[in-house]
C-alpha cells in the first residue's frame, strides 16, 4: 500500500526567492568553476569563433523560460538555439485517430527539431509524419522504456504529474484522495477540468479504465463533467479559477503548479498527488523529436543528447519545474533544489507508449437530462445516477483513514520548511 503524500506550499514558499534569483545563473545547480583566468581568457578568443554555429526548435512551451536553459548550452558549446512557436494543434492527424491519406502539416520553416510539454503532442507529430527515428546510443540508453518512443521517433526528457489541486482554505486534505473522487456530489459547482477528451484526461480515463472497470469509467467523467460545467482552457485557467473563488479544485500538470507556486507564493493553491493509495499518480513528459527535414540534424541531435546528460537534466529540470528523466550522479548537482521534499511520490507505472497505442475514446456514461437547480446543495440531488462512484470514492477515503498515522499534515510540513536552506548557491555568470 503507497502512503498518501501531500504536498503543501511551505516547502518550496521558503525556497522561492532563491529559486527566482537562480534563473539568472547557469550554472547555479553545479559547483563553482576552478578555471584559471588564461582559460576564460582563452574562452572568450575561441568564441566569435563558434558563434556562428545556430539551429531552430519548435515549442510550445513558454520561450521566456527556456531561454536561461539555451544560454548555458551556447555558454558550454557555443552553438545558439532559436526558439520557435509551435501550437500543438498544427499537427493534423491525432495519434488517437486513423490517419487519412494524405498529410498538411505546416511548420515554421527552418525548425529542425520539436520540444512540446507533453509526449502526446510527439505522437501528433509521428502520426502525422513530421518526425523522423533517431538512432542515438546516448539517448536510447539514457531514457527509460516508459518515456520514449519504441521506435525512436520521440524522447521524453522531463516528467511531471497530473493531479489533484485545491484551495486551502476551501478543502481539507483529507477530503482528496484520487481522481475518480472528483465525482463525489460534494464536488457539484466546485470542480475546474480542461475538457475530457484532452488526451491528458483520456490518459487518466484509461489508467481508470484497467481497475475501475468499463462501466464505472464511464460514469466517473459523466460525474467529472457534472460537477465542473464548462471545462476550463487550460492548466494555467484552472489555477487562476480557484483563486478567484470560482472552483474549489481542479486537475493540472505538477510543473505548471510548481511554476505558478514560484511565481506566486501567497497562492492559497496547494498540490496533492493523486492515486497514492494504489496505483500511483500519472506522468506524462516534456518530449523531443527531429523533424524530417531539418537542416540541422547534427546540431539538433547535439542538443538532444546533451539534455539527457546530467547537467541537461538539471538545467531542463529546473528551469521547467519538471523532474529529470535520468539518475543523475553527478554529486556537484544540488538535487535538492531538483526535487524537494514536497515533491518525491509514487508514479503510475503505465508506460507512455502503451497509453499512446491505446486508441480508444473513453466515453462519459449518457445519463438522461434534468433540471438544472441553481442552490449547488439541491443540484447535487440532480447526480442521483452515480451511485456506485459515489461508493468508490467512500471506500477509497476509508482506506486512506487507516493510514493517517502515516500522512504528513500541512503543520508538520510547515514546521519541517523552518528549516529549509536555499537549495541553490548563487554564482554571476560574466
Amino acid at each position: 500500500m503507497l502512503n498518501p503524500v501531500r504536498a503543501s506550499l511551505p516547502i518550496f514558499a521558503k525556497a522561492t526567492l532563491a529559486l527566482m534569483v537562480a534563473a539568472v545563473s547557469l550554472t547555479g545547480l553545479v559547483g563553482c568553476s576552478s578555471r584559471s583566468d588564461t582559460d576564460t581568457a582563452q574562452d572568450k578568443k575561441e568564441q566569435p569563433l563558434m558563434s556562428q554555429e545556430r539551429f531552430q526548435v519548435g515549442t510550445d512551451l513558454d520561450i521566456a523560460m527556456l531561454k536561461p536553459l539555451s544560454d548555458a548550452y551556447k555558454q558550454e558549446t557555443g552553438i545558439s538555439i532559436e526558439w520557435v512557436l509551435v501550437d500543438r494543434q498544427v499537427f493534423t492527424i491525432h495519434f488517437d485517430e486513423e490517419p487519412p491519406l494524405h498529410f498538411d502539416v505546416q511548420l515554421p520553416k527552418g525548425v529542425d527539431m520539436l520540444m512540446m510539454h507533453s509526449a502526446y503532442s510527439l505522437a501528433d507529430a509521428n502520426a502525422s509524419h513530421v518526425l523522423q527515428p533517431v538512432g542515438s546510443e546516448k539517448l536510447t540508453t539514457r531514457v527509460p522504456a516508459q518515456y520514449k518512443d519504441p521506435q525512436g521517433h520521440w524522447f521524453g526528457v522531463a516528467k511531471y504529474a497530473r493531479t489533484l489541486v485545491y484551495n486551502r482554505n476551501k478543502v481539507n486534505e483529507p477530503e482528496l484522495i484520487n481522481y475518480a473522487g472528483l465525482a463525489a456530489k460534494k464536488w457539484y459547482g466546485r470542480l475546474c477540468m480542461t475538457d475530457i477528451y484532452s488526451p491528458e484526461n483520456q490518459a487518466i480515463a484509461k489508467m481508470m479504465m484497467s481497475y475501475r472497470g468499463t462501466k464505472l469509467t464511464p460514469e466517473i467523467l459523466a460525474n467529472w463533467q457534472t460537477n465542473m460545467g464548462r471545462p476550463s482552457a487550460s492548466n494555467e485557467d484552472i489555477l487562476k479559477n480557484i483563486e478567484q473563488g470560482r472552483c474549489d479544485v481542479g486537475i493540472v500538470d505538477s510543473d505548471v503548479f510548481w511554476h505558478h507556486a514560484k511565481t506566486h507564493p501567497d497562492t492559497p493553491i496547494r498540490l496533492m498527488w493523486a492515486n497514492q493509495i494504489n496505483r500511483g499518480t500519472l506522468t506524462n513528459t516534456i518530449s523531443i523529436g527531429m523533424i524530417d527535414d531539418g537542416e540541422e540534424v547534427g546540431q539538433a541531435l547535439r542538443f538532444m543528447e546533451w539534455l539527457v546528460s546530467d547537467r541537461g537534466q538539471a538545467l531542463l529540470a529546473f528551469y521547467t519545474s519538471a523532474f529529470p528523466v535520468v539518475d543523475i550522479k553527478d554529486d556537484s548537482i544540488n538535487m535538492q533544489a531538483l526535487r524537494p521534499e514536497w515533491t518525491e511520490f509514487e508514479p503510475d507505472l503505465t508506460a507512455l507508449p502503451d497509453i499512446i497505442a491505446n486508441h480508444s475514446k473513453i466515453e462519459p456514461l449518457n445519463m438522461e437530462p434534468e433540471p438544472v437547480l441553481e442552490d449547488k446543495a439541491g443540484a447535487a440531488a440532480s447526480t442521483k445516477d452515480n451511485s456506485e462512484a459515489e461508493a468508490v470514492v467512500q471506500n477509497d477515503l476509508t482506506q486512506a483513514s487507516k493510514q493517517a498515522a502515516l500522512q504528513r499534515t500541512q503543520a508538520a510540513q510547515s514546521e519541517a520548511a523552518g528549516g529549509t536552506t536555499p537549495p541553490i548557491v548563487m554564482q554571476n555568470v560574466e
